[in-house]
């Protein structure tokens, strides 16, 4: 079996990574597969060619994945025709939409994989979701959140859709999984994400201004980069709060700081299926979710869901200050369900999904 991965680039996030720890399971499985990087940019870039994974960097710049970006295509098509993959599989708006136009009329099996709700703005986007659809083979979604979304905004071709949650890689986890749970970090409040506007992290240093009245010990750590991180560091500053956030930045081991960490937030707009909480959850960090992320779909049993709102948010996180018997059962809860999602079993569901459409391409 050989598989061709296609993505629009490889920036920091939680697609990168999965990607990152899909390749690093293959490779120790020995099987064929090459990852193209459309773009050939992202921060991520070295940190795979450093782990000795298959990636070709197709492009030079972002303007290479341009919607109209025939040469791309062409391209793409190309190392298609020269590499004679078996199964296409895309991911990220660009990775889908050349993945799939490349693959027209050749003998490959496509699968779309679909990470988060976001509407795409641009109407010609949403056009072209609907109408490569009819070159998807099998869509994959990451919840049931998505793949209500799928059905209703791309897969107008009715093609099969299953849902297969994200998996992590625990090997590198297991050092910092805390091997006793106690309530003594509870007051360190960690994000782990990129800095966008979805995050709504400005919500969060906002409930923190609120704690801070009563819980002077509450604390926030916020590890990511991203375009707001000027905004959010001036409004820490407008809330005299510089003693109590840190901004951290990208952090390639990120369970070094989430082990030292108590409570997990995640208020996003939109999601798909956050990997960061679900490695929160293995180390054993209960969750402050807003209703929009879908991993609650798995994790509300060692979850609070709460409105995107400052006040909520903080009575939310003060529940866990309360009581500290509550929140080691939230904890222990999070350990136990995280277990189920190994990278080793997800990459199991999805070379199963494999050999399924291929046994259908030979009948």
């Amino acid at each position: 079996m050989k598989i061709l991965y296609v993505l629009g680039g490889l920036p920091f996030g939680g697609i990168e990574n999965l990607m990152f720890d899909i390749s690093v399971e293959l490779k120790k499985r020995g099987i064929d597969h090459k990852i193209v990087n459309l773009s050939g940019e992202g921060e991520k870039v070295r940190e795979f060619l450093e782990s000795g994974l298959p990636v070709i960097n197709l492009g030079r710049s972002k303007k290479d994945i341009k919607t109209y970006k025939l040469k791309t295509a062409l391209k793409l098509r190309k190392l298609i025709q020269e590499y004679r993959p078996d199964i296409v599989h895309t991911m990220q708006f660009s990775g889908d939409y050349f993945g799939r136009i490349a693959s027209i009329g050749l003998p490959v099996k496509v699968v779309t994989h679909i990470h988060n709700i976001k509407k795409e703005k641009r109407f010609e986007r949403r056009i072209f979701n609907r109408i490569l659809s009819f070159r998807t083979d099998t869509f994959i979604s990451v919840s049931v959140a998505v793949k209500n979304y799928v059905n209703k905004y791309h897969n107008i071709s009715k093609r099969e859709n299953i849902i297969l949650y994200n998996g992590v890689n625990f090997e590198k986890l297991k050092p910092y999984r805390k091997s006793k749970i106690n309530g003594k970090d509870r007051f360190k409040l960690i994000f782990v994400g990129r800095l966008f506007p979805q995050k709504n992290i400005d919500i969060l240093i906002k409930a923190l201004a609120i704690l801070r009245k009563k819980w002077h010990q509450s604390h926030l750590w916020i590890v990511g980069e991203g375009k707001e991180r000027t905004n959010l560091e001036k409004l820490t500053s407008e809330l005299n709060l510089k003693d109590s956030i840190k901004f951290l930045g990208y952090q390639k081991n990120v369970g070094k700081f989430l082990t030292k960490a108590g409570i997990f937030l995640l208020p996003s707009s939109y999601e798909g299926f956050g990997i960061a909480h679900l490695e929160a959850m293995y180390i054993g960090l209960p969750a402050i979710i807003s209703p929009n992320v879908p991993s609650k779909e798995i994790a509300s049993e060692c979850s609070i869901i709460s409105p995107i709102e400052p006040q909520k948010i903080a009575m939310a996180i003060e529940k866990l200050f309360k009581n500290e018997n509550f929140y080691i059962e939230m904890a222990k809860k999070a350990q136990r369900i995280a277990e189920k999602y190994s990278i080793e079993s997800y990459v199991d569901k999805l070379l199963l999904l494999y050999e399924k459409l291929l046994m259908e391409k030979t009948l």
